[in-house]
């Protein structure tokens, strides 16, 4: 992979006219001789050697990217001249990839992509998506490339609890593309911090980050888990005409939990993860989204009243609720999970419950991810904004 510089996301495009050795010019990023060109993350030895020529249709299917040391594996045939493969990153603090090698990529169904690889598809000629590629977290499992709840590199601090009150914080959201935001602070019970962001430009292809914990932690109720990490390269076109999605995931609101004989508070929700994409165009009415999941709410010990779920990551441009709550401070203060983030907006944030005995506060959300396009020209609609590459 060569260096790419990053320039305005809207106000510049550029096109690279090159032969295919049949006499056709097309705008491709880095074509030579009719080979794949220079794909990000991906080593040159894969590029080198990369023979797929199959056209390849997925209506429904699911894409285990597994882990480092287990073959990647899909549930459907792939014909003679596609193939599935793993290989290591360029940067080699990296996680391992997840590689589909095809001559042309046609998706109308719903391709679920899971596990601890991110996924990259490497198309000879076009990719067209009229169905969804999903690499969303569900609550706190992650997508391909996703950081587990509570992990990752932008991961949401857990929530806290005060022993003489037993008012309780909620879980940080998870960041990446931005910040998550604080849990919500209970009386002198401190926040759950908000997990921060990283990996500008997307030089090394990983996943959203976990939310924090709800306090005090009850088994089988976690925060939300970050989207995953999906990269699509092709050396003609990309016609996004449904979705391409890593939203975060949503964290769980808090409950009266038997095993402990307390309320808790919400869990933080997990960062939306990363798409990259290179083509020489990249077209059509769907859309890339990599949006943050909400928190959950705060429970109300008192009247044994549960918070509500944060929402996973919409799959529209729109902000994920964050989870219902009885509202439990004494000013009046309500216990509701934060939203999570999209398009340009950061989760909402909350206002600190005043204390009251058994107070339990709401969990952060979960920020945006990150978007990266390099293409001559891009009309697909994004949440996040993305950054654009020189091609």
């Amino acid at each position: 992979m060569r260096v790419a510089w990053l320039v305005m996301a809207s106000a510049c495009s550029f096109s690279t006219t090159i032969g295919t050795g049949d006499g056709e010019a097309i705008d491709a990023p880095g074509i030579d001789d009719g080979r794949i060109g220079d794909v990000a993350h991906v080593p040159a030895a894969v590029e080198d050697a990369f023979a797929a020529t199959a056209s390849v249709t997925i209506g429904n299917a699911t894409i285990q990217t597994r882990s480092a040391g287990t073959a990647p594996m899909i549930d459907v045939a792939l014909p003679t001249g596609a193939s599935l493969t793993s290989s290591p990153q360029d940067d080699s603090s990296g996680r391992e990839l997840a590689i589909l090698e095809v001559g042309d990529l046609t998706v109308t169904g719903t391709l679920l992509v899971r596990g601890t690889r991110p996924l990259v598809i490497i198309a000879r000629g076009s990719i067209t998506v009229t169905g969804a590629i999903d690499g969303s977290a569900v609550k706190g499992v992650p997508g391909a490339g996703g950081y587990d709840p509570k992990a990752g590199p932008g991961k949401g601090g857990n929530g806290a609890d005060d022993a003489a009150s037993f008012d309780d914080s909620g879980g940080g959201g998870g960041g990446f593309g931005t910040a998550g935001s604080e849990g919500q602070a209970s009386g002198p019970t401190a926040a759950g911090s908000a997990g921060a962001s990283y990996g500008m430009d997307l030089l090394r292809l990983e996943g959203g980050s976990g939310g924090g914990d709800m306090s005090p932690s009850c088994p089988n109720n976690v925060a939300g888990a970050g989207g995953g990490a999906i990269q699509l390269y092709a050396r003609g076109a990309i016609t996004i005409d449904g979705v391409v999605m890593v939203n975060g995931g949503g964290g769980d609101g808090g409950l009266v939990c038997p095993s402990l004989g307390l309320g808790t508070s919400g869990a933080g929700g997990g960062s939306g993860g990363a798409i990259y994409v290179q083509a020489a165009s990249v077209t059509g009415s769907g859309l890339l989204l990599a949006q943050g999941g909400a928190g959950g709410g705060g429970s109300d010990f008192n009247n044994s009243t549960p918070g509500g779920d944060g929402a996973n990551g919409s799959a529209m441009i729109a902000a994920a609720l964050g989870g219902t709550g009885p509202g439990t401070g004494i000013g009046g203060e309500v216990n509701a999970g934060a939203n999570g983030g999209f398009r340009d907006a950061p989760p909402s944030t909350h206002v600190a419950l005043s204390g009251a005995n058994f107070g339990n506060g709401g969990g952060g959300g979960g920020g945006v991810g990150r978007i990266v396009i390099r293409a001559a020209t891009s009309t697909v609609a994004t949440s996040p904004t993305p950054a654009t590459l020189a091609p």
